[in-house]
């Protein structure tokens, strides 16, 4: 059954296994609606990058390419990481178990994933914390398999995934814990399906069920798909409230798949996106938060889908216009929403996607720093090889920035410190600064390797006293081709 956006009297009954009801989370008072914000600023994360969780406190854990200088002229290293605030701390390798793949990150900055090549002998891996750095735990295998997955992690440390065999013959889902280690779920009393996804606070969710940690009694079973829809095992996400937002296999020729928020109230689904998504765009559920938001990336886009009812918009029109300027703006992944209404997002800056947070804006009224024009000028300088050849020691490129900086009222300010960062097409990532001299004007100049295509510039910070860097206007980013 679907839900109408505008409302709707018609139910469905919850099939419930155990149970005859689900009793709530919490009872008393509604929670007070939350006004949903009007535009985004972006808080840079890395360059050549990919985001794949982000917990409560912005701590985010991907993959990332350290920039060795080579531009165009080769691959440096990926590194599997966690950045917490400015820190870019490298998650240890696995002995015996060739690369390692992080699938989720709780408040505590635990990090879940496993280690081996996907569909070989992988191992289920939680990161634990350890200072500045981390420690690898090998979860081991269930009796009678040969591989595990870990697919999250909750804020009471409880990962969850499955551990099965190769040939198909067998498996089981699990749940782990520093103190028990990995217990069979289905011999808890659990069903026998993979978990997809896991809240918070401990909710599980699988294609056919959805239940909570520790209370068997728990068991709900998940109503059919809509008419014309099927349940899948694709990109999903889970509260815990039990409230859901799954991709839905359209039963057609082309087994397009919907964006759709499952309502667990009265059992409900609702189409957030009559777009659908197929093999040659990407698509996957970022969250769904306790207010039911869901992020998500449809068509290769990504989407906003304010709860309780709301249906998908592009987060791009809810980007700051201080980020849209030359080739930038675009946001072509909607990843996880945290609690402080972040949201993991890769933001073009240029011409390449950046792994940024995207952070509610509001406009600043008083006290305030403005940067209303950000000029950029690039210059390719031709080496010992001769004039147009560009190699990795003959040729290089100058580019040279200029911001000019105002008050809230349009008077020119001296002394601001402005904080910014070149980028290009490959792994430059240089983090510069610069003070406004008393017309406002702070300059840059980075000098690099060519053949790196375009050239960004974004401005990460302006500060001076108790002012406040105005995000949601001017100009934040800008690009240039460096030429002969």
């Amino acid at each position: 059954m679907i839900r109408s956006t505008v409302g709707s009297s018609a139910r469905a009954c919850v099939l419930v296994a155990s149970v005859v009801a689900m009793p709530a989370l919490a009872t008393g008072e509604a929670t007070p609606a939350v006004v949903p914000p009007t535009m985004y600023s972006v808080q840079f994360v890395a360059a050549a990058a990919t985001g794949v969780a982000m917990n409560a406190s912005g701590d985010v854990a991907g993959t990332s390419y350290i920039d060795t200088g080579c531009g165009p002229f080769c691959l440096p290293p990926q590194d599997t990481v966690v950045w917490r605030g400015v820190q870019r701390i490298v998650l240890p390798q696995v002995p015996g178990l060739t690369g390692i793949y992080v699938t989720g990150i709780n408040a505590q900055g635990w990090v879940s994933g496993l280690a081996g090549f996907p569909g070989t002998a992988t191992h289920a891996i939680v990161w634990k914390p350890t200072g500045n750095t981390y420690a690898a735990i090998d979860l081991g295998l269930l009796p009678g398999t040969t591989y595990s997955e870990a697919i999250g992690i909750d804020d009471a440390g409880r990962a969850v995934g499955w551990s099965g065999r190769h040939d198909l013959t067998g498996g089981t889902p699990f749940v782990w814990s520093e103190s028990t280690g990995m217990l069979d779920l289905s011999a808890q009393g659990f069903p026998l399906d993979a978990p997809e996804a896991i809240s918070p606070g401990g909710a599980v969710a699988t294609v056919d069920t959805w239940y909570r940690l520790g209370d068997p009694t728990s068991i709900v079973l998940m109503p059919p798909a809509p008419q014309s829809f099927a349940r899948g095992a694709d990109s999903m996400s889970i509260n815990d409230a039990g409230e859901q937002a799954r991709f839905l296999v359209n039963i057609g020729p082309e087994n397009l798949i919907y964006l759709f928020r499952f309502h667990h109230d009265d059992a409900t689904w609702q189409m957030l996106s009559p777009s659908g998504s197929g093999h040659l765009s990407s698509a996957g559920v970022g969250s769904i938060t306790s207010a039911g938001d869901v992020s998500a990336t449809v068509l290769s886009t990504a989407v906003i889908a304010y709860g309780p009812d709301g249906t998908a918009q592009p987060l791009a029109d809810l980007l700051s216009p201080a980020y849209q300027g030359g080739g930038s703006g675009a946001i072509v992944g909607g990843g996880p929403m945290n609690s402080s209404g972040q949201i993991l997002a890769r933001v073009m800056i240029g011409l390449e996607p950046r792994v940024v947070r995207l952070v509610p804006a509001a406009p600043c009224a008083a006290r305030c720093i403005r940067v209303i024009n950000l000029q950029m000028r690039g210059r390719f300088i031709p080496g010992p090889a001769g004039p147009g050849q560009c190699t990795l020691t003959s040729g290089e490129n100058v580019v040279a920035v200029k911001a000019v900086v105002t008050s809230e009222n349009g008077v020119r300010l001296g002394g601001v410190r402005i904080d910014g960062r070149f980028l290009d097409e490959y792994w430059t990532d240089r983090p510069v600064s610069a003070m406004t001299n008393a017309q406002g004007v702070a300059s840059f100049t980075n000098r690099g390797i060519c053949g790196v295509g375009t050239v960004s510039f974004l401005i990460d910070n302006a500060t001076k006293g108790a002012r406040t860097l105005d995000r949601t206007t001017g100009v934040l980013a800008a690009d240039v081709i460096p030429a002969s």
